[in-house]
């Protein structure tokens, strides 16, 4: 909201549920409410073939144009196509920043936006380079924009041609280089001023919010195309990265706003890869886990790409405080040949990185002496997994969907969910039942077996076979219909500790129980019930906590992600017996916190590494693996 429009117009704005009636109402009093009233141009044609019902007085600014344009955008279109409204003091930076440079290039280059939107971005570019006294004409035929929804091209050519409007120059349509297309395969430099220009000055703006599972078809077929996005399942902001470079002249420049999760997520190893690879120039804004766009939970960066090679990111950990007050800062310099693109970047301060690597390096890393798994995948949880609300001795009873059911016991496993796990106090109450229709040698049970030994089951999950067979689609390749969706766990045994996918403060629950599966989270296995519980110590103190939050992917409300790629390099130190038995009897979390501190050499209270400790690095092989 800019504060001139309130908040019950957007509301009724974005109710309407013609696109193109909406843009007429917004139009339409935006020109009234500032005494305009053009009678050639782009605008007056458009207002000639639309019917404007209602005037709201408190649309002034183009801001709020900009505000409803960009809000008003359908659910499912922000979905699949991942438009999201970027606050003005967000563009005003970047542009700023770009402008700044070299103002000089910056007010006579070729400039685009090859996610434009509603055409924000653009926006306050052409505002920007106004104040050295250009016309819009000449302004706008350097702009360029594209963008895969009809309305939102639209939208850019309206409020571009508003903005021309309010400064007393008329734009047509044709003047307008806004193109509606899918940017991952539209040729961006097929114009001639573009061909001459070798290429783009600027590429700017946000490119689309959508994460891999929502990308629409003809995208999803088309990302291979792009090198930073084959072998994983990129999300779609990824490949403009490379779009940009590919676009901008030798001299060019780049500044987004994105994700940060190209520092560290799984699918983006093709991205960091290929930004090692040709030394990119790259300026980092890191805003962490501060919400930049609100409700939405995305945690976002600042990057300036430049063409020319460098052998070092410069990186920032910023606030939006310190962006809206455009408050001078200095960046850290982080060596490419530092990092690991593969496990993911570390982009923190020096101090932090120390700490990091000395915690790395010490002992033996966690995925190699342990074992470390993921739980079952039935594709059918609430079928196969249920809580007895009562049981005999031959059978537990369950309700489904209002009705009862009878489940043999025999057919039967204990399994618990880590996500929703806490503690050991924790695991009787929250432990379930899993039918496990597989014999000792983790086999499916042969049907005619099935029917004769454990009918009830066998008939409660022909109720539900429908919804079985369509597991995968309807594509799935089980060995037989009742098998579990994947084969992944059915086999693991042993004590372990358990943990979940995602936390704010790490939980590592021990539990004897070998038999017992799990879904949904993970576990550590190991046969040394002492080493288990001398390890749940170190991973639910201070050292293993610090690690996490500044090595693994962030999500909402300080939770962290625990997936096994981003635990497994935690370096597990290789106590004595006599530590082992020093660290079990101890009796209160700060007591763990400060030896488990010692050990490791790191006072984290004061954010540094103790020299007089040295690491206790040993190659893997000298230890016994899980």
């Amino acid at each position: 909201m800019t504060g001139t429009m309130r908040k019950e117009t957007l509301n009724t704005l974005c109710k309407l549920s013609d696109p193109r009636q909406l843009d007429a109402e917004v139009v339409g009093s935006f020109l009234v409410n500032n005494g305009l009233f053009p009678s050639e141009g782009f605008i007056a044609e458009f207002l000639r073939e639309s019917v404007v019902t209602h005037t709201f007085e408190d649309i002034v600014t183009i801001e709020d144009v900009i505000s409803v344009f960009e809000q008003a955008v359908p659910i499912d279109e922000r979905t699949k196509n991942g438009a999201i409204y970027t606050p003005s003091y967000i563009r005003d930076f970047i542009i700023n920043q770009l402008s700044a440079e070299d103002p000089n290039k910056f007010n006579n280059g070729l400039i685009i936006d090859p996610a434009c939107g509603c055409g924000a971005f653009l926006y306050t570019a052409a505002q920007i380079i106004r104040n050295s006294d250009y016309s819009f004409q000449s302004i706008i035929s350097r702009l360029y924009g594209v963008d895969i929804s009809a309305n939102s091209v639209k939208r850019t050519k309206l409020l571009l041609a508003l903005t021309a409007l309010t400064n007393d120059e008329y734009i047509k349509e044709s003047d307008l280089h806004i193109y509606c297309a899918n940017s991952l395969s539209f040729d961006f430099c097929q114009f001639d001023t573009v061909k001459k220009n070798g290429g783009y000055d600027y590429v700017i703006g946000n490119p689309p919010y959508v994460r891999s599972k929502n990308i629409e078809l003809e995208s999803k077929a088309l990302l291979p195309n792009w090198e930073v996005a084959i072998g994983g399942n990129a999300d779609l902001y990824l490949p403009f990265f490379e779009i940009g470079m590919k676009i901008l002249n030798e001299h060019g420049r780049l500044g987004y706003i994105t994700l940060n999760s190209f520092f560290k997520s799984v699918n983006a190893r093709g991205l960091r890869k290929y930004m090692v690879r040709h030394q990119i120039g790259l300026d980092i804004i890191d805003f962490g886990d501060e919400l930049i766009f609100g409700k939405k939970l995305a945690y976002t960066c600042i990057t300036f790409i430049s063409k020319q090679e460098r052998n070092t990111i410069k990186y920032h950990r910023a606030s939006s405080v310190e962006i809206k007050n455009n408050e001078y800062f200095e960046y850290d310099i982080i060596p490419y040949n530092g990092l690991d693109s593969h496990k993911g970047w570390n982009l923190n301060q020096s101090d932090v990185l120390q700490i990091i690597e000395r915690i790395e390096l010490t002992g033996t890393p966690l995925g190699d002496k342990y074992l470390i798994k993921n739980g079952i995948a039935t594709l059918a949880n609430d079928i196969f997994i249920f809580h007895p609300y009562k049981e005999d001795d031959s059978y537990y009873y369950m309700m489904l969907d209002g009705l009862e059911y009878c489940i043999e016991k025999g057919i039967c496993k204990d399994i618990i969910k880590p996500n929703i796990l806490h503690s050991e106090d924790e695991i009787h109450d929250l432990m379930e039942k899993v039918i496990f229709p597989y014999d000792s040698n983790n086999k499916p049970i042969p049907e005619a077996l099935f029917i004769s030994k454990y009918p009830k089951a066998y008939q409660y999950l022909s109720l539900h076979r429908r919804r079985l067979d369509d597991r995968d689609k309807g594509e799935g390749n089980f060995p037989v219909w009742y098998a579990f969706g994947r084969t992944q766990a059915i086999s693991d045994k042993g004590k372990k500790l358990l943990f979940p996918y995602m936390t704010d403060v790490p939980h590592f629950v021990f539990t004897d129980n070998e038999d017992m599966l799990i879904y949904c989270g993970y576990a550590i296995f190991h046969q040394d019930e002492k080493k288990l519980k001398a390890l749940k110590r170190i991973l639910e103190s201070s050292v293993f906590d610090y690690y996490m939050k500044h090595t693994s992917k962030p999500y909402a409300t300080g939770y962290y992600s625990y997936a096994k790629n981003y635990v497994k390099n935690f370096g597990v130190i290789n106590l004595s017996s006599t530590q082992v038995e020093e660290l079990l009897n101890l009796s209160s979390k700060d007591e763990i916190n400060e030896y488990v501190e010692h050990l490791y050499g790191v006072d984290l209270k004061r954010n540094k590494c103790n020299p007089a400790v040295e690491c206790h690095y040993f190659p893997t092989s000298i230890f016994e693996l899980a």
